[in-house]
């Protein structure tokens, strides 16, 4: 998900109010929010309060996995919009977005993940109908040139690097599980595309890149590429991946900080740091590369340390790690327990298992359980919900992320072939 601010567009002052002035009047088309923001504005304020930190902080369950990965599915579909999409978030103030193409993409996996794993076999068939609605939507959003545009639907027409790579994804995903040429021809057009607008050095940059300049977390668009690679056999794919993947490791320095994220006037938020992380620990494993495996790893452990010593994690840094940002972006706590379980997978190192345990207590304990279909279920882009990251919002993609790491927490268990309550007792 790229930071859009208070909207979905930083195109001047201008284009940024009219979606807060749209926000900001929400409560006054619909006052039953006011009660809804009301309730959990101080519900997150005496949480805040009370929050415990020590030790055993993050190791008792309070919700099992399994009810809040079934919680965080219940409400990703209920933002399905009517033409297939996923709403890019529920504000507090002005209700559900219309449909993000983008987080859409990337939640298809996630779906069929759910499906595989899920013992509800309803729900099951609900996620994969609902996969199938997100997929033949995006199908036909593709541009001519194999491209897909940037920003919610309807909105913007230029074409975005980021948002195709994501929504490759998905399209990757979705042949493997439905044997569609249809999908499988318009995935390659796609890795086409990004391939001819890949820079010499690896990065991508220019109009199709946010705001024109080259990121490390584009990592997260070789990732899909080198997946595309081993879908297709086509190694064109995978070499436009690993020359991604070279100039992103040029980012990360000797301290484990990653420079490039290039959020220009903003702080690098924990979920972009968390991206190329993820984006290149994934590329790096499907290519082998196991030097840059261990560039990952330096990184994530200089995160673990910060979590396991403090007990949280910033929501956002500048350089270097420094002046961390006191509130919690919940989305890169989630996409940050997917990279060090897959470390662990990687690694057999327990460490980052136990780091990633507590980190999913810690989300499930932010997870509200019962009420209204639009907040039971949902991730609130901040901790507490005015932090800075998304406020006042219920994000799709932090849904996403946090079921990722509740199904990949599940799927090593298994593993294990140890009860759930056994497994737990490494969180402590």
């Amino acid at each position: 998900m790229q930071f859009r601010g208070g909207g979905y567009s930083m195109r001047g002052k201008r284009d940024k109010a009219r979606p807060a002035a749209k926000e900001s009047a929400g409560p006054m088309r619909a006052p039953q929010r006011a009660l809804w923001l009301a309730r959990k504005l101080a519900s997150d304020a005496i949480s805040r309060s009370f929050a415990q930190r020590h030790l055993y902080s993050h190791t008792r369950t309070k919700h099992s996995t399994e009810a809040t990965v079934d919680a965080l599915l219940r409400w990703i579909l209920s933002a399905q919009r009517e033409d297939g999409g996923i709403a890019a978030h529920y504000s507090l103030l002005s209700g559900y977005s219309s449909s993000y193409p983008e987080v859409t993409g990337y939640l298809i996996p996630t779906l069929y993940d759910y499906a595989q794993q899920c013992s509800d076999h309803a729900l099951s068939r609900k996620a994969i109908s609902a996969a199938e609605r997100a997929t033949d939507w995006l199908l036909t959003l593709q541009t001519p040139d194999g491209a897909f545009n940037a920003g919610l639907h309807p909105g913007p027409s230029h074409p975005s690097v980021f948002n195709t790579g994501q929504i490759l994804q998905g399209l990757i995903r979705a042949h493997s599980e439905r044997n569609d040429s249809e999908i499988y021809f318009a995935a390659m057009r796609a890795g086409d595309w990004l391939i001819e607008t890949q820079q010499p050095d690896g990065s991508w940059s220019g109009t199709s890149a946010y705001q024109g300049s080259a990121h490390a977390y584009y990592s997260m668009v070789a990732w899909p590429l080198a997946l595309l690679s081993r879908e297709t056999g086509n190694s064109s794919y995978r070499h436009a991946a690993e020359k991604n993947l070279d100039w992103v490791l040029s980012c990360f320095q000797q301290n484990g900080w990653i420079s490039g994220i290039n959020l220009r006037g903003h702080p690098d938020y924990l979920h972009f740091i968390a991206y190329a992380l993820q984006g290149a620990l994934e590329c790096a494993a499907l290519c082998q590369r196991n030097g840059a495996i261990d560039l990952v790893a330096k990184s994530a452990w200089v995160l673990l340390r910060q979590f396991e010593t403090k007990k949280f994690l910033c929501g956002a840094y500048d350089g270097d790690f420094r002046n961390g940002r006191r509130f919690a972006c919940l989305t890169g706590n989630a996409q940050m327990s997917c990279v060090w379980l897959r470390l662990f997978e990687l690694t057999s190192d327990l460490r980052y298992f136990n780091a990633a345990l507590k980190m999913n207590e810690m989300l499930k304990s932010r997870i509200v359980m019962q009420g209204r279909r639009e907040i039971a279920g949902g991730v609130s882009g901040s901790y507490p919900i005015w932090g800075r990251y998304q406020p006042l919002r219920y994000i799709s993609w932090g849904a996403k992320f946090a079921a990722d790491a509740l199904l990949l927490e599940q799927r090593i268990k298994r593993s294990f072939n140890l009860p759930a309550e056994e497994a737990l007792e490494c969180a402590s």
